[in-house]
């Protein structure tokens, strides 16, 4: 008798879990023993419907593996015919798979067991795997440099001998084709492969026929010619090849990503020119580079808004004026009011201003805080240089200056303070707002001097790490983490300004704790700041629809008046969160409860943002 199918078992599964609500603790006991049962019966009913038996000398594991891997899902067929039709698609993956591994004259006998239910069964005889026999290189018209064509025919990867693998010879076809592009000849292909095989010797022989085409040289840059608010000169700067050297598909390429980095540009394309404009003595062509570009609009309005249960509202405005001096800069300027903050800033990026990848940032602001542990006024004024390496690594170094009043528990100070500092950031994550896979590392070394009603030398360094761990292809559940530890030298918690000491606590930090709750506090419970700073978070994502995701996070920090922090004193947040997706970013609620709260810090805690916790 055949066992109970997918269906039955779902029934037989609903019905234990009815009677599980509605009887007593034995009858549970009962029906899970009955289900557990019931599966056992069902798995000899849940075996392969087509049955595959190996013969001969050359069924090595992997052959065996990889057949039965590829043998296609299906249930068990009710009727003989269903059986043949299953058998005949079975021959036809193993036969597929065998050819895959060099195996090209398998036997393969399939036949039909009237049992009930019928089922089909293989066998299996691999045969000899075949190996390459010569394998040649022939150019159709004009050859390559004869150089050229001697290297290509050394370092072919693949060679008489080895074993017949198809995916080797078309890895190989794309290799010729890669080798000559990279040595100047962009219209080289492959025209055609011809493959003999010889089932007596068990060879194939290999000859790729191949047209190089000509060998080209890079002329001018062609710029769009009607009017452009863009500035030739500072596309030019983005150019990394020079007039007269051999194509390089690299080099065009980069040309490409650059123009696109701009973000000035809606469509930006360079190619070679449809014809040559010189042609050597030895053939050699000489072709312009064609640029096709459209601009974005200049001007960008962005509105956003916060909310946390520790900070109360936030509403965020931006404008920016793309291009303003027609040289890929960005003058943006960004509003902050909030319930703890305002704050008016103007950032103008140049980039590329020295170079490619090499910018200058003037920057200015001012800004007006009371939190509970200080108020604070001050205006603001900087300068940076930006150097890009490469897409996930910049550094930048530079200045500011700052005029600040500011009045905590120790008093009203006013106080003008220089700094110089440095930064980098090295980003291997999938994304800036919902990375998903990857890791990034920060840091920040900013020394300064305060004059004024006091004068103290300090040094302020900071950095964090975060790694995004999936655990699935789809990278619908993924585990985050995130690190952050900074320490001030050179002078005592209570001769730093109040800005530059560190706080824990809040929707950027631990969450469940009000923002800077946790640390030194004074006799009235008012957050004071500490030296030094250690914070940790764990979050568990989960994609649970396409636009909805799912978190559970435990977050941790401690804040000390030493120089280096510990987790003696540390405090402990957990809570679970929502995110809803949207093409520029998720937004974000957590809903967060602190784990060792002190006589001051509320049960719940509540944040509404946009863009991952980290």
């Amino acid at each position: 008798m055949a066992g109970p199918g997918a269906s039955d078992l779902v029934q037989i599964l609903h019905e234990t879990t009815r009677m599980c609500q509605h009887g007593s603790k034995w009858m549970t006991i009962r029906t899970t023993v009955l289900v557990a049962a019931v599966t056992l019966l069902a798995l000899p009913a849940a075996a392969a419907p087509v049955q595959v038996q190996f013969v001969g000398d050359d069924a090595s594991d992997e052959v065996m593996s990889q057949v039965r891997s590829a043998m296609p899902d299906e249930s068990s067929p009710t009727t003989v015919l269903e059986a043949r039709r299953q058998g005949r698609r079975a021959v036809s993956a193993a036969r597929k798979t065998l050819n895959s591994l060099g195996h090209y004259a398998p036997r393969i006998d399939l036949g039909i067991e009237s049992s009930e239910p019928p089922s089909a069964q293989l066998r299996i005889d691999p045969g000899p795997r075949f190996s390459l026999g010569p394998v040649a290189v022939d150019f159709n018209g004009s050859p390559p440099l004869e150089a050229i064509a001697t290297d290509i025919r050394a370092d072919l990867p693949v060679s008489q001998g080895q074993p017949a693998i198809p995916a080797r010879v078309l890895d190989a076809e794309r290799w010729i084709v890669s080798q000559l592009r990279e040595q100047g000849y962009p219209y080289a292909e492959i025209r055609e492969k011809r493959v003999i095989g010889d089932r007596e010797a068990e060879t194939i022989e290999v000859t790729y026929l191949v047209r190089s085409g000509p060998r080209v040289r890079i002329g001018e840059t062609i710029l769009p010619e009607h009017e452009m608010v863009t500035k030739a000169t500072y596309l030019e700067r983005l150019i990394p090849y020079k007039a007269g050297e051999i194509y390089s598909p690299g080099k065009l390429s980069s040309f490409n990503t650059r123009l696109v980095e701009t973000r000035l540009f809606r469509v930006a394309r360079a190619s070679l020119a449809d014809e040559p404009s010189a042609i050597d003595e030895d053939g050699t062509e000489t072709r312009d580079v064609i640029v096709t570009v459209a601009e974005r609009q200049r001007n960008t309005i962005a509105l956003g808004t916060s909310y946390s249960t520790a900070e109360g509202y936030g509403l965020q405005a931006e404008y920016a004026r793309r291009n303003l001096s027609r040289r890929g800069d960005s003058l943006i300027t960004s509003l902050t009011l909030a319930e703890l903050e305002q704050s008016l800033n103007v950032l103008w990026r140049r980039p590329n201003e020295f170079g490619y990848g090499r910018g200058l940032v003037l920057n200015g602001g001012l800004i007006a805080e009371t939190t509970d542990a200080y108020e604070r006024e001050a205006v603001m004024l900087g300068a940076s240089f930006e150097v890009a390496r490469s897409t996930d690594f910049t550094y930048s170094y530079g200045v500011n200056a700052e005029l600040v009043r500011e009045q905590d528990e120790l008093g009203e100070r006013d106080l003008q303070i220089f700094s110089v500092f440095t930064d980098a950031r090295l980003d291997k994550s999938d994304s800036v707002l919902d990375p998903r896979e990857g890791w990034r590392i920060n840091g920040r070394v900013e020394p300064s001097y305060t004059f004024g009603d006091e004068s103290n030398p300090y040094v302020r360094s900071v950095g964090q790490v975060s790694a995004y761990v999936p655990f699935d292809e789809d990278k619908r559940f993924v585990l985050a983490g995130r690190f952050k530890a900074g320490a001030v030298l050179g002078a005592n918690a209570a001769d730093i300004p109040v800005d530059d000491r560190f706080y824990s606590g809040g929707g950027g930090s631990v969450r469940g704790f009000a923002y800077q709750a946790i640390g030194p506090r004074g006799a009235d419970n008012t957050p004071l700041g500490g030296k030094s700073v250690v914070e940790a978070s764990l979050e568990a994502r989960y994609a649970w629809r396409k636009n909805i995701g799912l978190v559970a996070f435990v977050d941790a920090g401690s804040v000390s008046t030493d120089e280096f922090s510990n987790f003696d004193d540390a405090k402990f947040g957990a809570g679970i969160g929502l995110r809803y997706n949207t093409p520029a970013g998720p937004i974000r609620l957590d809903i967060a409860a602190p784990l060792n709260p002190s006589d001051f810090d509320d049960p719940v805690q509540i944040y509404i943002s946009f863009g991952q916790a980290f």
